[in-house]
């Protein structure tokens, strides 16, 4: 009878790169189809379960088995699209997300439910329930889950120069492009029910308004409301400018910081749990809601779900109190997201907020205790700055992979622009929680410096001439970026483990026998 084989201590940091992998092969090959990656991922886990007794022939046939079902699930989530291209249509449609001016025209997600041509009465609807990229002209208005009968034309989301941009939205599960002019029908269906994302669009609404009741500057306002509603119409074009030069644009964009920085208030604020039994746990669980409520807060975007998934994750590693247990429920949580969604992989938010979160896990404990002194505020204050720090560290090879620069400046001003945002979002959602006109004062006071001082930074910072530098690293250059230094500490701990084993087995010169 066989001993069961020992579980290794991070299985999931093992597993991760299989599924990446599975992925990777799939996008490479777009005639692979769904059928053959089924087929030979049921061979492989039939091989699995023949080969259990060897323990080199079950791994191998494991990891395989892992690579071959991340395939067929990328086969399987390939958007197909059935509408008729540069054809009067008639569809019936969901908007999925709140529409975001871009000049003339309103572009938001929609989720067609039916289409028909408009030529002919007797022509039949068909179902779709294609994910299209909806852009209606201003002269229509048009909410987040509002059901629309309207008529226009579907096209491709972009060809020649512009392939690349409709790769990246066919990763992201669109399959076309849909045009609703000013001189076309927009009708609303009577339809009352509102979906979650629909509600939760409409309390990222009412959070801006509230918002708006405070007396801040237009650029004050456009800020905070963006790091802590989602909502960014309020920006100009001079302002994200600003913040593109400097490489601080994941600031505008509600994504793993703003989550985070709402999971470290809650944990903050719980904190006197820990002094209970059991109550390390209790804590972690209860900011599980305070994370998802936040999501919803911010209309539940995708990336912002992404996120909130991704910080549920640490929670559970942080109740796991080791921290391979915080790596291994990490690198589970990115496992199960990509199995589910794999072209997750592809978008650059959740690469970023991968990257930093394990950034934070691997780097901000040694650099803490480089700094750490006697002095507890002091301490916090070094504590916020190098998680900025850490994940700024950790998402340099992929910032400079997608966007052509490495943002020098924003090496020094990141950490600092933690802090501002840290205050930022948390003034604004405790007056968004509780808007009393007593505090409308301290708040837009708070508020305004905060988020002023935080847009006069990056204004003084983007004018310096060498505020970026212009370098974009190939995704095999950004890949060696990471692996280098991974390889690097895995034979530095080995080095290290051999020295302690050599020493605890030579035993002393006063305990060695004397002839």
């Amino acid at each position: 009878m066989h001993a069961a084989r020992p579980i290794p201590p991070a299985p999931f940091a093992k597993i991760l790169p299989a599924i990446v992998a599975g992925i990777l092969a799939a996008d490479a090959l777009p005639a692979l189809s769904l059928r053959t990656a089924v087929v030979v991922s049921l061979l492989l886990l039939g091989a699995m379960i023949l080969c259990r007794r060897h323990d080199t022939a079950a791994t191998l046939c494991t990891y395989a088995a892992l690579f071959c079902v991340a395939a067929a699930m990328t086969c399987a989530t390939r958007p197909r699209s059935n509408l008729p291209r540069n054809r009067e249509l008639m569809l019936t449609l969901e908007v999925a997300e709140a529409p975001v001016s871009t000049g003339r025209w309103l572009r938001t997600t929609a989720r067609i439910d039916a289409f028909r041509p408009v030529e002919g009465d007797t022509v039949r609807w068909q179902q779709s329930g294609e994910k299209v990229l909806l852009r209606i002209d201003t002269s229509h208005t048009v909410t987040a889950g509002e059901r629309l009968i309207v008529t226009g034309r579907a096209s491709d989301l972009g060809s020649g120069a512009y392939a690349s941009y409709a790769r990246l939205m066919q990763r992201r599960g669109y399959g076309a492009a849909l045009w609703v002019n000013a001189r076309q029908t927009v009708l609303r269906l009577p339809d009352h029910r509102l979906t979650l994302r629909a509600r939760a669009s409409l309390l990222q609404r009412t959070a801006t308004e509230r918002l708006a009741r405070l007396h801040l500057r237009p650029d004050a306002f456009a800020t905070a409301a963006a790091m802590t509603t989602g909502d960014r119409n309020a920006i100009d074009a001079s302002l994200r400018d600003r913040y593109g030069a400097t490489g601080t644009s994941h600031l505008l964009a509600v994504s793993g910081l703003h989550v985070g920085i709402v999971a470290l208030l809650v944990n903050l604020l719980l904190w006197p749990l820990a002094a209970l039994r059991g109550g390390h746990l209790l804590r972690n669980l209860l900011a599980l809601p305070a994370i998802w409520g936040y999501a919803a807060l911010t209309g539940l975007s995708p990336s912002v779900v992404r996120a909130a998934t991704m910080f549920s994750g640490v929670q559970l590693a942080l109740a796991a109190s080791q921290s391979r247990s915080s790596l291994n429920l990490l690198c589970a949580t990115a496992s199960i997201m990509l199995l589910v969604w794999p072209n997750y992989l592809f978008d650059v938010s959740f690469q970023l907020s991968f990257a930093a979160v394990v950034g934070i896990f691997l780097l901000y404990r040694p650099l803490y205790g480089a700094v750490r002194s006697r002095f507890r505020a002091a301490n916090a204050c070094w504590s916020l700055f190098l998680v900025g720090l850490a994940a700024t560290l950790a998402t340099l090879p992929l910032v400079s992979c997608h966007f052509g620069r490495i943002p020098l400046i924003g090496l020094v001003i990141n950490p600092l622009l933690i802090l501002t945002a840290n205050v930022t979002v948390l003034a604004s959602l405790v007056w968004i929680l509780a808007p009393l006109p007593a505090l409308n004062g301290f708040f837009s006071t708070l508020i305004g410096a905060t988020a002023g001082l935080q847009n006069d930074l990056i204004a003084t910072a983007a004018a310096q001439s060498w505020a970026s530098l212009p370098l974009r690293l190939s995704p095999a250059e950004a890949l060696l970026a990471y692996l280098l230094p991974m390889l690097l500490w895995l034979l530095l701990r080995r080095y290290r483990t051999s020295r302690t084993s050599a020493r605890r087995t030579v035993p002393p010169a006063d305990k060695i026998p004397m002839p």
